[in-house]
């Protein structure tokens, strides 16, 4: 069983991270129940459903853009979350530009979901064709139906946003584009959770920037809330001092909040579960020692989930080349080593 176990998590690539933001949901395990309180998704939820905006902070890879992308699978059906592509901006650090780009994106996601509820209603009306689940037409993120008069609506801003006539003020657009959203009794949740892609942790002063800038503006600016992911080393700037009075803070657990072998089981389960393997249990294809050398890298990676996941992956490739029927400790410490290899170049 745990040799079939290996070969199957090596082919499907059950550990090796996933970056689309739907997968990110799919994959993720609240921390509200890893730690047994209210204070992540919870609290996230409550604020974002509320019109308020959160902060999630955390450090590289620990889970924040997984959280964000729960909480938005879990908005009310009277919400609407509209991702902003911080990494797809020229310069994330313009008011400007972010407007155009928030706009733009809103626009292409809102027009996908108008046509996605004509494929439905066609797909009704013919009775050879049959749809898995065609009550789901939420919004892209999360949120229920669009109703069909905001479309409508959209159409004069779409064609301004076209010939670029409103380009000198993008945030007069956004400010538009919820109007008519609110109108229709529609709450807008702007997403922006790729920061950590599009600003890193290598740049402070892009990161002061983005913060000062376009953040500052959207959430004094627009009547509308916000899920924002900020890395915990930008936490020490002076822009994220002036903003934190208007942010609902979620700070990821630190390391000693969480079990982490626990934890780490609950994680890799909901892998296997996801690839097919519901009743697996995680000691079924990791040895006491592996999961304990699991949880010393993330310890040492400074909770870097995605870091820490992608080394097991490794490790049952190992093991899988070995023909073992189980991954030992010393094969996640040579996946270890092989991530320490990469943080160094």
């Amino acid at each position: 069983m745990s040799a079939d176990l290996i070969e199957m998590v090596v082919r499907r690539s059950v550990f090796q991270p996933r970056h689309q933001f739907a997968q990110l949901a799919t994959d993720h395990v609240p921390f509200d129940s890893l730690t047994g309180t209210g204070r992540f998704e919870s609290k996230a939820l409550r604020s974002a459903s509320g019109g308020g905006t959160v902060g999630v902070v955390g450090p590289r890879g620990a889970g924040k853009s997984s959280l964000i992308a729960h909480v938005c699978g879990s908005l009310p059906d009277t919400h609407t979350a509209l991702r902003v592509p911080v990494s797809g901006a020229d310069d994330p650090a313009s008011v400007g530009v972010m407007g155009a780009v928030a706009l733009s994106q809103a626009l292409n996601d809102l027009e996908m979901e108008d046509r996605h509820r004509r494929e439905i209603e066609l797909a009704r009306a013919d009775d050879r064709i049959v749809m898995e689940d065609p009550g789901k037409v939420g919004g892209t993120l999360g949120g229920g139906p669009i109703p069909a008069a905001v479309h409508a609506e959209l159409g004069s801003l779409r064609e301004e946003v076209r010939t670029e006539s409103r380009a000198v003020d993008r945030l007069a657009g956004l400010e538009r584009l919820i109007a008519i959203l609110r109108s229709r009794g529609r709450q807008p949740v702007f997403v922006l959770e790729d920061t950590e892609a599009a600003i890193g942790g290598s740049s402070p002063e892009l990161a002061e920037r983005f913060l000062s800038g376009p953040v500052h503006s959207f959430i004094n600016e627009l009547d509308a809330a916000f899920l924002i992911a900020i890395q915990d080393v930008f936490t020490s700037t002076q822009a994220f001092r002036d903003l934190a009075g208007a942010f609902a803070l979620v700070r990821l657990p630190g390391l000693a909040e969480v079990e982490v072998v626990p934890a780490l089981m609950r994680i890799v389960e909901r892998r296997l579960s996801q690839h097919g393997a519901p009743t697996v249990s995680a000691d079924q294809l990791l040895s006491s020692d592996a999961l304990q050398a699991l949880a010393a890298l993330y310890d040492e990676s400074g909770g870097n989930l995605r870091e820490t996941l992608a080394a097991l992956q490794s490790a049952c490739e190992y093991a899988y080349e070995s023909e073992a029927d189980i991954v030992s400790g010393g094969r996640v410490r040579a996946a270890a080593g092989d991530w320490r290899e990469r943080n160094r170049s």
